[in-house]
């Protein structure tokens, strides 16, 4: 059977196959490394370069699509004339590489972007697996100051105030776009209860099935969750959007240690810190907080072994990989209750869970985590239920099992 993905990262492209991935999209390269053996796999993403060719690794034919308006000149064009003739281009090369690899079934991973387009000129049984959702995500993409003032108060200049302008207009044409993907889309992979509701809301008729994600291979192999028992280390991951929450680490912070409290609050990922010091008036430093920058997984999973418990203050999430990886550890997680994370985490069960923006509420979650507070027995039970309920979440041969009959039965699936 011939399966053709549609991916928002190059998936192992890069990597020769390794299956290691990289920040971001390791999701995806796990999924390919557990199914390139039993279908006849083809990968389609988007790149800048001109020098990626199509390429075969590992018997997965890589497409890459070079996006000629990926570029200064391409966005400022895009930002004052629309992005449609754009996304026309980009459809009629994936439309080329479809009708090249002929395959049996189309599996679009993410409606964020142009792929999804191709279901309504093709025969092809396309699904389209849920990643997050434009709408709802732009929705509160500044969740705490105006578009205007995110304009114009980042810094970078005038090319900076193009730049975050261009975010915007791709933001809202993101959402039109997604819009009639979704309508055109009948068959999904879905992650949790909130992603089903939101695709049900634009689509009523649509067919929805359970999704899993494979994480990455090292959050299967590392050893489980053990604190230090030294001061409170506390992590988070995070990126550049302000929905992701830098606001409320700054906030929350703050609260701890204006209250004389003892802790370390790692923060991973490509955030810059200025805009949202300025916002909240309040520096890294007042909040215990140190920028780590971006990490690979091994990393990752090194610093959240013997954290004291993992932190997502995200306004808006589906089903956020970081969180996933922390519980397959049994890393005590607290979370905005957001999204799809409620049904990731069963409040008081498998993680705690505070309401989106609350840095007064998350300051007294973290502080059950300060040695004067800490109940072992109760977090050490968070913690084998988290990883427990992961564990059988995330089961790699419960996942391949599953898609491989979602593609086997694509006949009477999309009928």
């Amino acid at each position: 059977m011939r399966v053709l993905w549609f991916s928002n990262t190059p998936s192992n492209y890069y990597s020769g196959g390794s299956g290691k991935g990289y920040n971001g999209g390791g999701w995806i390269s796990s999924l390919e490394a557990l199914m390139r053996d039993e279908v006849e796999l083809g990968i389609v993403f988007l790149t800048s370069s001109r020098a990626d060719e199509p390429r075969v690794v590992d018997g997965v034919k890589y497409f890459p699509v070079f996006d000629p308006s990926d570029n200064r000149n391409g966005r400022i064009k895009k930002l004052f004339t629309g992005f449609e003739k754009a996304d026309k281009y980009l459809v009629s090369k994936y439309l080329e590489i479809v009708n090249e690899f002929k395959p049996d079934v189309i599996q679009v991973f993410g409606s964020e972007h142009s792929f999804g387009l191709v279901a309504q000129h093709t025969n092809v049984p396309v699904i389209l697996h849920v990643q997050g959702i434009v709408k709802p995500y732009y929705e509160v993409y500044l969740p705490f100051c105006s578009w205007m003032r995110y304009v114009f108060s980042s810094g970078g200049g005038f090319g900076g105030v193009l730049h975050r302008l261009y975010i915007r207009s791709r933001w809202r044409h993101g959402v039109r776009r997604e819009a009639h993907i979704l309508r055109t889309v009948s068959h999904y992979l879905c992650r949790t209860d909130w992603d089903k509701a939101e695709i049900q809301k634009v689509n009523p008729d649509a067919k929805i099935q359970w999704g899993g994600e494979v994480l990455r291979p090292v959050f299967y192999e590392a050893k489980a969750w053990r604190p230090s028992g030294e001061k409170p280390v506390f992590v988070t991951t995070i990126s550049e959007p302000p929905y992701k929450g830098m606001d409320v680490v700054l906030r929350a912070g703050k609260q701890l240690k204006d209250s004389g409290l003892d802790f370390e609050w790692r923060v991973f990922g490509n955030v810059n810190p200025a805009f949202f010091e300025k916002v909240t008036g309040i520096a890294c430093s007042q909040s215990g907080v140190t920028l780590c920058g971006v990490a690979n997984a091994e990393t990752l999973a090194k610093e959240l072994q013997h954290c004291s418990a993992y932190v997502h203050p995200s306004y808006i999430d589906n089903s956020p990989n970081s969180v996933c990886e922390a519980q397959m550890l049994g890393v005590p997680v607290i979370a905005a209750a957001v999204g799809g994370v409620p049904s990731l985490i069963d409040d008081c069960k498998t993680g705690l869970l505070f309401p989106a923006g609350d840095a007064s509420a998350l300051t007294s979650i973290m502080s059950q985590f300060l040695p004067s507070s800490f109940n072992a027995e109760r977090i050490l039970s968070i913690s084998a239920a988290a990883r427990h309920e992961a564990i059988r979440r995330h089961d790699r041969l419960a996942i391949k099992k599953e898609l491989l009959t979602i593609y086997s039965t694509n006949g009477t699936l999309f009928a």
